[in-house]
């Protein structure tokens, strides 16, 4: 008996990232977006995925939106396609409503696996539409990513997806979290959590929700004077120090007298800002001028270091400033309280990855530092 997969991808998620917009909610931010320049990836993400599917391609049947939310990309694929009507069709941009009216209408099927690819804003749409038990694996395409349904990589998304249609995995309820994102630009974050969906239960391959920072200032005392001592050694004054978004960040910013952006990446050269809040485009046009130094931070309960809310750092950038000049840094708690100490990148570039995993220091303390694998 053939089986039966959901498709939906919202084409704009993640539209806003690179270009310093801090997400994708809304008409007037898309559109803006592209003004500035951004580039759909959302579909590019959901493919990755769905390749892994290909073995499967003989007996599937996939149920999808119109155009650009599903449809033809599988089609394209070569996968066995049935179009939903009624939503996806119309005007420059889909909207929750789309997102929404497809789900309910594979609810209604069902589908043996819903197959979706977006950022929290998108989980919360398919939260509304679908019952508990629904086996669903999100497909992370967005800016924010703070929900637990959603795989640690495309690629991680579409094994997890086969896994599922083949039976072989246990489900487990996981958090949709969603942000707001006016807030969130203003440099307040206020997650909110909005519901559960089934997803599948396998180590490593579906990320945790996000988790606050609860460290003291102690924590990270250290790690910021190793960031500073370091600085003060290299003593280069043409050297651009990039900083990453995230709180143990802020706080090494802080420590040397530098108020940044707590959720933008911001740009220092000789103790003074070049750029606050830069896109990906600032960052390709300084790291192509200036040697430069990137210092990042994990992201609490999943552990990334690429590939959430820091997508202004695309593998151009990544690879223009040389992954060999990257330092991570993060409260020992922070790392020890992820599940066996693991890092994770998502750049979007396969190859990019792959050069990144492995084995890497972690700035924990002053002269000190812990090994992670990196995923």
């Amino acid at each position: 008996m053939p089986k039966k997969l959901g498709l939906i991808i919202n084409p704009v998620a993640g539209i806003g990232g690179a270009v310093a917009l801090k997400g994708s909610d809304g008409a007037d931010v898309q559109a803006e977006a592209l003004a500035r320049g951004a580039v759909k990836k959302a579909g590019i993400k959901a493919g990755q995925a769905l390749e892994q599917l290909m073995p499967l391609a003989g007996e599937l049947e996939v149920y999808a939106g119109a155009g650009e939310m599903g449809a033809a990309l599988a089609a394209s694929m070569g996968f066995k396609v049935t179009v939903l009507q009624g939503a996806g069709q119309g005007g420059v941009f889909t909207s929750a409503a789309d997102t929404e009216a497809v789900a309910r209408q594979l609810a209604v099927l069902p589908v043996d696996v819903l197959l979706f690819a977006g950022g929290d804003g998108t989980a919360r749409n398919i939260c509304a539409a679908v019952p508990a038990g629904l086996p669903v694996v999100g497909v992370p395409a967005g800016v924010k990513i703070h929900s637990g349904v959603y795989a640690t990589s495309p690629f991680a998304a579409g094994k997890a997806a086969y896994a599922a249609l083949n039976g072989a995995v246990e489900l487990h309820d996981a958090e949709v979290m969603d942000i707001d994102e006016a807030e969130y630009r203003a440099g307040r974050l206020q997650a909110r959590l909005y519901g559960y969906l089934s997803v599948p239960s396998i180590r490593g391959v579906m990320q945790n929700p996000k988790a606050a920072s609860h460290h003291q200032a102690g924590d990270v005392s250290g790690l910021c004077h190793e960031i500073e001592e370091r600085i003060s050694e290299a003593n280069d004054p043409a050297v651009c120090y990039i900083f990453g978004a995230g709180s143990t960040v802020m706080a090494v910013m802080r420590h040397l007298g530098l108020e940044g952006s707590l959720l933008g990446v911001d740009v220092v050269q000789n103790g003074k800002f070049l750029v606050k809040d830069a896109t990906e485009a600032d960052l390709l046009a300084i790291s192509a001028k200036h040697p430069c130094r990137l210092i990042i931070t994990a992201i609490g309960g999943q552990g990334h270091i690429f590939g959430r809310g820091n997508q202004q750092l695309s593998p151009a950038v990544i690879r223009q400033i040389g992954p060999e000049r990257i330092w991570v840094v993060a409260a020992a708690a922070k790392i020890y309280s992820l599940a066996d100490q693991r890092l994770f990148v998502d750049t979007g570039d396969e190859a990019l990855n792959s050069q990144l995993r492995g084995y890497r220091k972690v700035i924990v303390g002053y002269q000190e530092t812990l090994v992670c694998q990196v995923m």
